[in-house]
């Protein structure tokens, strides 16, 4: 484990910077990324490591585009709903079987090769992505979105009124 730095985090900001380099360093044309930012989450600041957070997006988000090589649509969204932050990446893509989704949930990663020799696939993404939501006393929960695709949702115990200090971030 490497040390953790938490600062206050504008989330809105990191997850628009996240989504801008993505697009500056080149995503094929056959994926299309969107933002969505509730407007009580646009100052909404999180206690955190933002270096882990962009790193959790990032996992999704690579997934989405590995589980989908004939493009989808990929939206990286941000709410307050009560007293949790919700980070969530989605995608319209082909979903997960649900003998899957109940082995994501009991076994969160997974090593298997198409090849003795080469092409050893970890699957250790969504262990992180965890371990990630954990660390920030978090939860990541994965489930089929409707009417098609994958929702991944990272969720952050928020306190409302320490937006109000954080505003500027």
């Amino acid at each position: 484990m490497q040390p953790l730095y938490k600062e206050a985090v504008r989330l809105s900001k990191l997850l628009r910077f996240y989504v801008e380099d993505l697009l500056n360093t080149g995503i094929s044309d056959g994926y299309n990324m969107e933002i969505e930012i509730a407007p009580d989450a646009e100052n909404a600041v999180l206690e955190c490591d933002a270096r882990l957070i962009s790193r959790a997006v990032n996992n999704l988000v690579q997934n989405s585009i590995k589980h989908n090589p004939q493009g989808c649509e990929i939206c990286i969204s941000l709410a307050v709903s009560k007293n949790q932050l919700i980070l969530a990446v989605t995608d319209n893509g082909t979903g997960l079987s649900a003998e899957k989704l109940q082995e994501l949930e009991e076994k969160p990663h997974y090593m298997e090769s198409t090849d003795e020799r080469l092409d050893l696939r970890h699957g250790l993404g969504l262990l992180i992505v965890g371990q990630v939501a954990a660390t920030h006393n978090g939860d990541f929960k994965l489930s089929n979105a409707f009417p098609q695709g994958c929702e991944a949702t990272l969720i952050f115990p928020y306190i409302l009124d320490k937006q109000a200090n954080f505003a500027d971030l």
